[in-house]
């Protein structure tokens, strides 16, 4: 028995309905807290930023991944640096054309910076949930909040 979609308005529903799905499974991560102040006069975000000094805005976030969450390749426009709280998490970074480095495990109590334009992943391995605190510096109204979100590398 073949099944076939006549429908184009049906097939559209599928689509979304789908696309649904994949956004809140792929990036499922929650932010218990967040505080920002501004603005930081003259940043030099270096080559993640216009080119030259501009006002800043300072975020400290703390957020929880499920044991699978994945948050997606990105990087970030200016220096930040994160705390791991409590779980376990892997960061692998992009380190040449289509080259991403090793698996890095970051454990509990573990502090690392995530330095401007490093395009990166981080996965919660489990078990259980992991807290992470993040502190960073982005250009003044950046529509992003200071992370950009690219496509995922094709890693050799």
């Amino acid at each position: 028995m073949k099944f076939t979609v006549k429908s184009r308005a049906f097939q559209i529903l599928i689509a979304v309905c789908a696309s649904a799905v994949l956004a809140t499974t792929a990036f499922a991560l929650v932010f218990t807290s967040t505080f920002q102040g501004t603005t930081v006069e003259n940043f030099d975000f270096g080559a993640s930023g216009p080119g030259y000094p501009v006002p800043g805005t300072v975020e400290i976030q703390s957020f929880n991944l499920k044991q699978g969450d994945v948050v997606p390749w990105h990087y970030h426009k200016g220096l930040s640096y994160v705390i791991l709280g409590n779980g376990n998490v892997t960061e692998q970074e992009i380190v040449g054309p289509n080259t991403c480095g090793p698996i890095n495990h970051f454990a509990a109590g573990t502090a690392f910076v995530e330095t401007p334009g490093r395009i990166h992943t981080v996965t919660n391995p489990g078990p259980g949930a992991a807290t992470l605190y993040w502190a960073t510096i982005f250009p003044k109204d950046d529509p992003d909040g200071g992370t950009k979100f690219v496509d995922p590398p094709n890693c050799n």
